[in-house]
C-alpha cells in the first residue's frame, strides 16, 4: 500500500474519531438557537458563559465526585491486581490456575446482571449513598481485566531475575516493590488507564447505588441538564467538555506506556 494511500486512511479515520469532539467543542460556544437552527455551523459569537452555566449548574460538585472515586478506584485495583498477578504468575500453588481462571470467568459476567444483588448486599450493609457502594463493585469489576494483563506480563519476566535478587538479600516483599513494579510501569498505566475509563464513564450503578445529589457521579449530574420540558443544549455540552478534559489530560500524560503495556500484557496468559 502505497504512503499516499495510508495518508488518506489515516486522514479519514482521524475525521470521523475527532469530528465528534471538534463538534461538542464548537457547539458549546452556541446560543441553544444556534444549536437548534444551525447545529453544523459556527457560533456567531463565542458563548462562554455556557461555561459559568455549567459551572454553576454544579458540574464541579459532580467532577470532584468522579475524580474522587476514580482515584481510589485506580489505587486500589492497581495494588490488589498487582499482587494477585505476582503470586499467581511468580509464586504458582496448588488451585492456583482455578484462581486464575475465576478471575477471567469475571470478565464474562455483564454488570447489568449484579444490579439487583448488589443493590440488596449493599442495602444490608448500610452502603447505599456513600462511595463505598460505587468503590467495591467497580474495584471487583476492573480486577479481572487488571489481573489478565499482569499476569500475562509477569511470565514474561525470566527466573533468573528473581533468583538473583534472593542472591543479593532480597525477601518476597523486596523482589515485588522494588524489582517487579518498576518493571511493571507500562502495564500498570494501561491498567490505570483502562480502569478510570471505566468508572470515569460509568452510570448505571451510579444512578442506581446513589440518590443523595450531594454524592452523584458526573454521569449522572450531566442529567441535571435535561429539565421536564427541554434541555439546556448549550450548557448541556459545555459540560461534557468539562467532562471530557481530565480523562484526555490523562491520556497525553500516560499515552508513551499504554502501547507497550497492551503488547507485554497480551502475549502470554
Amino acid at each position: 500500500m502505497s504512503k499516499v494511500i495510508k495518508l488518506f486512511f489515516l486522514f479519514v479515520y482521524t475525521l470521523i474519531t475527532g469530528y465528534p469532539l471538534v463538534w461538542m467543542i464548537i457547539s458549546s460556544m452556541k446560543t441553544n438557537s444556534e444549536f437548534h437552527a444551525n447545529p453544523w455551523g459556527f457560533p456567531e459569537k463565542l458563548q462562554l458563559s455556557n461555561y459559568v452555566n455549567a459551572w454553576e449548574n454544579g458540574i464541579q460538585n459532580y467532577l470532584l465526585n468522579s475524580v474522587w472515586i476514580t482515584i481510589i478506584t485506580v489505587i486500589a485495583t492497581l495494588l490488589a491486581a498487582s499482587l494477585i498477578a505476582f503470586i499467581l504468575a511468580r509464586r504458582p500453588f496448588k488451585g492456583s490456575k482455578i484462581v486464575l481462571s475465576l478471575f477471567l470467568l469475571g470478565m464474562m459476567i455483564p454488570i447489568h446482571s449484579t444490579l439487583i444483588s448488589l443493590f440488596v448486599m449493599l442495602n444490608k450493609m448500610h452502603l447505599l449513598n456513600t462511595y463505598g457502594a460505587l468503590f467495591f463493585p467497580y474495584v471487583s469489576f476492573s480486577l479481572p481485566v487488571a489481573v489478565f494483563l499482569l499476569y500475562g506480563f509477569y511470565l514474561q519476566l525470566p527466573k533468573e531475575l528473581d533468583e538473583a535478587a534472593y542472591m543479593d538479600g532480597c525477601n518476597i516483599y523486596s523482589v515485588f516493590f522494588k524489582i517487579y513494579t518498576p518493571l511493571s510501569k507500562p502495564i500498570l498505566a494501561t491498567v490505570a488507564i483502562f480502569t478510570a475509563l471505566h468508572v470515569w464513564n460509568e452510570f448505571v450503578y451510579a444512578l442506581v447505588f446513589i440518590s443523595d445529589e450531594a454524592m452523584k457521579t458526573l454521569p449522572i449530574g450531566l442529567l441535571s441538564f435535561n429539565e421536564e420540558y427541554s434541555i439546556d443544549y448549550a450548557s448541556l455540552t459545555a459540560a461534557l467538555v468539562i467532562a471530557t478534559l481530565p480523562t484526555i489530560i490523562l491520556y497525553i500524560i500516560m499515552q508513551e506506556h499504554v502501547t507497550k503495556g497492551v503488547a507485554a500484557g497480551a502475549v502470554k496468559g
